[in-house]
């Protein structure tokens, strides 16, 4: 179960403006302009900090660590002393950003270790951060000297600095084939493996022989295939290498949070590089989101899946970010982003509950950005969020349906789970079917309660254990809708002769009451297709529960289809993929068959209006929503919630109206209806 501290963030939200490039990260990067020393020194400024607080800004983020050395970075310490002690007089909160990079041409005067510090990949080289920022090394997450270097910056920012936001940026291993191979990192793996298969058996089963002594971490420098074309992993050591480059990043903000927590229980924890993308983050970044948010309050959210679209059915560019907030948001974790206009600030309130950062007031180098006009419709939407912020603040999903992101399928196959996942989730986004997306942890009983739909698109690699909680989920009356090759492998990448859930289908169906034929036709992985008397070959019932198995989606766009170049050369399902399939008839006809209440609420029409489904700190369920693209003034949409009692206390709650509005509600067949007046950008409803 994921640790939920409900720190001062919990209640205030967060309403941010940055600046975390000092002044000599500036003038290094031969980026600065010819006052820029003094455009710094209104950054640092009161005036500044006044302006952001009018403005509705309740946190600043600061610059206070870039990975220069202890000379060079006290000039940039004084600044942030001065902005923590004007924000406590302004009444706002101060955050320390910390870039876990190592700007070596400064660092090498006072720690001449800081070479030890660095990652050193398999040739032996230090890597350099990207473009041509030849002077700034990658630090080793696994090094103890760059940890206890770090240790000591958290506790100047606390201690010293007396911040209350430690912002962890760059929270990720550096892609292959440029992964750390330094004498700590080939330790640490050896120990890794040694506690993961700790005997002669088990280390025979999944490596073919016994004993460690000898291994060492894989090159992905691949004679005539580079690691970006590598669309499956089967080599068993080049899969636990991904694993153990995920336990790194998050062995790494473990101890540091716990650090930071002993010295300031009430110190927030924030990470940026754990978001969820269309993108095998496992194998590139070493990202397992939901392993590192048992250690962190807040996560950052930068995911850079918005790519030119002309597609008739584009996906909205401002709902891009949405599958990080939707993780975090299940987790009770505090999630904010960048926004830039009304409609992708809606977007953050609708789907975080928080504003977020305005990058028009200021971002990494926001020099005078705090004297810039506010977008048209922003500050509305900010007094709005103030006035209501109970409406935000605090909310949980109340989904009943979740996708299950599967650690080991997405980190070992980088092309089509990645599809069959972000598909079958805009699927369900764009029907307004309220949904939650898990990983690993929640395949637990207990956890599992909190649905009654499980979509598991897939999802190869599938433990025995694993599956065994899914068949008493539901036999016990839960539901399951499994796609493709889910369970075609168990975790030890072991191919199974019959995938785990059909096998499940295929007895089930094949001891079904009534007539059974079998066909002649065989799918490609060689399985019956039987036919039951309802003629539904692939769905059954189980138990208390019903399971239905769909062995093809029909995808508008095969992996491969454009080249996304992530991280300049990996290609991803970016949102050009998240098309409806050809077939998508088909899995709503299944989902509806599976989950009878599969839309316990329902907006009707106004196509560009996407929503979110929440349960209020004061026990209220609310229904977030928010219009995207252009529109031409506000309209009334119909609105009804499935219900056998009349919903009570129902109000309305829009940006261009500062008092509630009251519904009225009319009894329909199904529940209770009425409709939503004057919807312009955004407007939440709530009910109890």
């Amino acid at each position: 179960m994921t640790t939920v501290r409900k720190g001062w963030w919990h209640s205030s939200g967060l309403s941010i403006s940055g600046g975390w490039h000092p002044l000599a990260a500036r003038i290094r990067a031969g980026r600065a302009f010819v006052d820029e020393e003094d455009l710094y020194d209104i950054e640092h400024s009161e005036e500044r900090l006044m302006s952001l607080k009018e403005k509705g800004i309740n946190l600043i983020v600061d610059q206070f660590d870039r990975g220069f050395s202890d000379h060079d970075q006290e000039r940039e310490l004084v600044h942030c002393r001065k902005t923590s002690q004007l924000c406590k007089k302004l009444g706002l909160k101060h955050g320390c950003y910390m870039s876990n990079t190592i700007y070596f041409e400064s660092m090498l005067k006072d720690h001449p270790e800081c070479e030890e510090w660095a990652v050193v990949t398999h040739d032996g080289r230090h890597v350099h951060y990207g473009e041509e920022q030849s002077w700034r090394w990658v630090a080793c997450f696994n090094s103890p000297g760059w940890r206890e270097r770090m240790r000591r910056q958290v506790r100047i920012a606390i201690e010293d600095v007396g911040t209350d936001f430690l912002h962890f940026d760059n929270l990720a291993v550096w892609p292959e084939p440029d992964s750390c191979h330094c004498v700590h990192c080939q330790a640490r793996f050896k120990d890794f493996l040694s506690a993961k298969y700790p005997d002669s058996e088990s280390q025979r089963k999944r490596f073919g022989f016994d004993g460690f002594d000898t291994f060492r971490a894989p090159n992905f420098y691949l004679r005539f295939m580079e690691p970006w074309d590598l669309d499956r992993i089967y080599n068993p050591l080049m899969q636990e290498w991904i694993l153990f480059r995920c336990w790194t990043v998050t062995d790494y903000i473990r101890e540091l949070a716990e650090y930071a927590r002993g010295l300031n229980p009430q110190i927030a924890i924030e990470s940026n590089g754990q978001s969820v993308w269309g993108l095998n983050q496992a194998l590139v970044h070493g990202i397992d989101s939901t392993a590192q948010a048992e250690h962190i309050d807040i996560m950052c959210e930068e995911n850079p899946d918005g790519r030119e679209d002309h597609d008739i059915d584009a996906a909205p560019l401002s709902v891009k970010r949405l599958r990080g907030f939707n993780l975090l948001r299940r987790l009770e974790k505090t999630i904010w982003s960048g926004y830039k206009d009304a409609e992708s600030l809606t977007f953050n309130l609708t789907f975080s509950g928080s504003p977020g950062i305005n990058s028009g007031w200021g971002y990494a180098e926001p020099r005078a950005a705090h004297r810039n006009p506010a977008q048209p419709g922003v500050m509305s939407l900010l007094e709005h969020w103030a006035r209501w912020k109970n409406l935000y603040v605090g909310a949980v999903p109340a989904a009943r349906t979740a996708v299950w992101r599967n650690q080991r399928s997405l980190a070992w196959v980088s092309a089509a789970t990645h599809l069959s996942v972000c598909v079958m989730e805009q699927v369900l986004f764009n029907r307004r079917i309220p949904f939650s997306i898990v990983q690993d942890q929640w395949i637990e009983p207990e956890r599992l309660q909190s649905f009654d739909l499980l979509v598991v698109p897939n999802m190869e690699f599938v433990s025995d254990r694993e599956g065994e909680v899914l068949r008493q989920f539901v036999q016990n009356g839960g539901a399951l809708l499994v796609t493709e090759q889910s369970g075609a492998f168990d975790d030890w990448g072991r191919k199974r002769h019959v995938p785990l859930f059909v096998e499940w289908c295929k007895a089930e169906s094949l001891s079904a009451a009534g007539s059974q034929t079998e066909t002649a036709v065989f799918d490609p992985h060689r399985q019956r297709n039987d036919i039951t008397v309802a003629n539904r070959s692939n769905m059954i019932k189980l138990g208390k529960g019903r399971i239905a198995y769909l062995p093809e989606i029909e995808y508008r766009y095969a992996p491969h289809a454009f080249a996304s170049h992530y991280n300049v050369h990996y290609d991803g399902i970016d949102s050009r993929y998240w098309k409806d399939p050809w077939n998508v008839k088909t899995v709503i006809d299944m989902l509806e068959w599976l989950s009878p209440c599969l839309w316990p609420l329902k907006f009707y029409g106004a196509p560009e209006l996407k929503m979110d489904w929440l349960r209020l700190s004061d026990g209220r369920y609310a229904a977030a929503c928010m219009r995207t693209g252009e529109i031409e003034g506000n309209t009334n949409i119909h609105f009804a919630v499935r219900a056998d009692v009349e919903p009570s206390e129902a109000q309305l709650f829009i940006p261009e109206e500062k008092s509630a509005l009251d519904l009225q509600w009319c009894k329909t067949s199904r529940g209770f209806e009425t409709e939503l007046k004057g919807i312009y950008r955004h407007g939440v409803v709530c009910w109890r």
